[in-house]
């Protein structure tokens, strides 16, 4: 059996205009498959997030609920700066560390509630297992 070489993690909405803001527009994803009432962006090589009408989602469930997207970026304070004065997502809080992890994050709500997490690995060990080489 061949190893998977992509993932998508899809998010409903129950109008894609406020995640295609987000995620095409105010992150910078490039989208790569638009469906109509799907549409799925780059984060990076074969890293992908989809969103999807609730109508037609294969997995109806409560929006914003229950899900955690991570983005793993080189400089979290440059993307808080970016985002913290955006009136349509909630920042949670500042960046920080998360307790003992080497990670350096913030929070925040995409525009349909669901959980963002934008994170750096501060160990270098740890980043080398998630990439190559960063571009």
């Amino acid at each position: 059996m061949k190893k998977p070489y992509a993932a998508i993690v899809f998010l409903s909405y129950e109008s894609l205009e406020p995640g295609e803001r987000f995620y095409g527009e105010l992150l910078g994803f490039p989208l790569v498959e638009d469906q109509g009432w799907a549409k799925v962006y780059r984060i990076h090589d074969t890293s992908y997030v989809g969103i999807v009408e609730s109508k037609r989602a294969s997995m109806p469930g409560a929006l914003g609920e229950g899900t955690l997207l991570s983005i793993v970026v080189e400089d979290v304070d440059v993307w808080y700066e970016r985002l913290k004065t955006e009136p349509s997502i909630e920042i949670l809080n500042a960046p920080q560390m998360v307790g003992e992890l080497p990670v350096y994050s913030f929070f925040l709500k995409d525009p349909a509630g669901y959980a963002v997490e934008i994170q750096a690995f501060t160990e270098p060990q740890i980043v080398a297992r998630f990439a190559d080489q960063l571009k």
